[in-house]
């Protein structure tokens, strides 16, 4: 896992990135009956947050020191581990629901399935969860700009695909659920920002990537707001 990605963008991130449906919540403790979960790749806990509308013991594993920090003072109720995904120090045989919420892309996918095997309980369950933008005419110039300024648009997922999922699992359900954002000005350059791949301001390009993004913005605002079209992908899946 690269875990200096996020460095310097903790705050951005907590502050502007988007939730998760509480449908989705919901799906994970029917069909798991888990009483406990690690969040791996919590990052600043926005789906750790989530996980506490259930009454199941969590634990939140983060490696970069940033996120960490925030991590902390978003989710008092769980247990903070500083580790990466491939190495959580969590003991063997006591989890029994695994989430990586907007993080499975940064692992290294077979030493996690193999830490994940070592921390399961016999009804081990995995969630791999995405926020994935719908395709759209906003989407399409942000990606335009993005493309301009940093190389690439779109690292969500990071070319992951359900085909190589359905073999990473022996067995695995999709859900998809609507996640639409609705965004002020400052919530949208916000989220823009936070991407990993996101210019930083001590880049020469940054006001430049800035001021094209607020163009973008006042081009497709309706009453001072844009809206995302956004999709909430679950794959739940187990090893056995």
């Amino acid at each position: 896992m690269n875990e200096e990605k996020f460095t310097g963008k903790a705050d951005v991130y907590d502050k502007f990135r988007p939730s998760y449906p509480k449908e989705l919540i919901d799906i994970l403790y029917e069909k798991t009956q888990a009483e406990t979960v690690a969040d791996i790749g919590a990052g600043t806990g926005i789906f750790t947050k989530c996980l506490s509308a259930k009454p199941w013991k969590i634990t939140a594993v983060e490696p970069n020191g940033d996120m960490l920090e925030v991590l902390k003072q978003n989710a008092p109720f769980a247990d903070i581990v500083n580790a990466s995904a491939e190495n959580t120090g969590i003991p063997s045989g006591t989890v029994d629901l695994v989430t990586a919420a907007q993080a499975f892309h940064w692992f290294d996918k077979e030493n996690f399935k193999i830490e994940c095997q070592r921390i399961f309980t016999s009804k081990g369950h995995l969630a791999v969860v995405w926020n994935n933008h719908v395709k759209s005419d906003i989407m399409s110039e942000r990606n335009r700009i993005f493309d301009k300024y940093c190389g690439m648009s779109n690292s969500v997922a990071g070319g992951v695909t359900q085909v190589d999922l359905k073999a990473y699992f022996s067995r695995m359900e999709v859900f998809n659920l609507n996640n639409n954002m609705n965004m002020t000005e400052e919530q949208f350059i916000g989220y823009s920002l936070s991407h990993s791949y996101a210019l930083k301001a001590d880049n020469e390009n940054y006001e430049k990537f800035v001021y094209e993004l607020k163009n973008m913005f006042v081009k497709f605002q309706k009453n001072g707001m844009v809206e995302i079209p956004q999709e909430t992908e679950c794959f739940l899946g187990r090893f056995n």
